[in-house]
């Protein structure tokens, strides 16, 4: 696989066009597929030689490449086709990638937004994509809500392109854990920052671990049932900012003999609580942590 990567990079660089034959035997494509990805997906040759003949060109390479990488991991052709034709979102320095998302946003292209943070999560996972882009763009936000207070829109864009990019993202890898005791990710009475929450179950899904969400709306009651049917491994109860009822509900969770986590800067600091996706990630992945606060 190396030298066949080595070849190509050593012939794109030689020669500006290809024809069908040539890029084939390079990629280890059939010529029959390339004119169908043609066909199908507009991922035709873009360069013309003197005599008119269309070739492939070095970026016409690179993003057949990168549908084979795709494919590789699980995406459809077609998928796969539609995310290299919107452009390398993976590629450039973070704060250039975050600019990029934040102008999406900002422009209200939920298409782009979204196919570029899908793109990002098949080429880095869940952790990655949120520490180094996603994250850092909501830090932006907030900054510039400080001082100008006019982008809750575009904070509602990015959350909302997050969380369906990462429904999309468990989909076209067909990540899902729904045998065996799941561990239950629980927010907090009235919480609507339910983002972290989201991205907390793409990564487990990522490690295969079975989990199951329970939703903002759900109430006390719905809560203690869901624990009840579940049996879950651990409970984590997510909170922003603390709010009525928020330890009513740790309390009765205690209750159950559920081992227990709590996460988010909406809890007490002398509780310990979890505040950063790494960290929850080793404490429900590792069994040497201690769940009961």
């Amino acid at each position: 696989m190396g030298s066949r990567a080595s070849a190509i990079d050593g012939t794109a660089r030689a020669a500006t066009v290809l024809p069908v034959g040539k890029v084939s035997e390079l990629l280890g494509i059939p010529a029959v597929t390339l004119r169908t990805w043609e066909a199908r997906y507009g991922l035709g040759p873009s360069g013309r030689t003197s005599g008119s003949h269309r070739r492939y060109t070095s970026a016409d390479i690179k993003r057949l490449r990168r549908v084979q990488q795709l494919i590789a991991r699980g995406v459809s052709a077609g998928d796969a086709a539609r995310l290299s034709l919107g452009g390398d979102a993976t590629t450039g320095h973070p704060a250039h990638r975050t600019q990029r998302l934040l102008e999406a946003a900002e422009s209200l292209a939920v298409t782009e937004l979204t196919d570029t943070l899908v793109e990002c999560f098949l080429n880095w996972g869940a952790v990655e994509t949120w520490t180094t882009l996603v994250s850092p763009a909501f830090r932006t936000l907030e900054t510039r809500f400080g001082r100008t207070g006019d982008c809750t829109d575009i904070e509602l864009v990015l959350a909302a392109a997050v969380t369906t990019s990462a429904e999309r993202y468990l989909q076209l890898r067909k990540l899902s854990a729904d045998k065996d005791r799941p561990i239950l990710l629980v927010h907090s009475p009235a919480e609507r920052h339910t983002l972290p929450l989201v991205v907390l179950r793409t990564a487990l899904l990522e490690r295969s671990r079975p989990v199951v969400v329970v939703g903002p709306d759900a109430n006390e009651r719905a809560v203690l049932q869901a624990i009840a049917r579940t049996d879950p491994t651990t409970v984590v109860l997510w909170a922003t900012i603390r709010r009525p009822g928020q330890l009513k509900l740790r309390n009765r969770v205690r209750e159950t003999g559920s081992p227990f986590l709590l996460a988010g800067p909406g809890w007490p600091a002398a509780a310990a609580p979890i505040e950063s996706l790494v960290a929850a990630l080793e404490a429900l992945t590792t069994p040497r942590h201690s769940t009961k606060f």
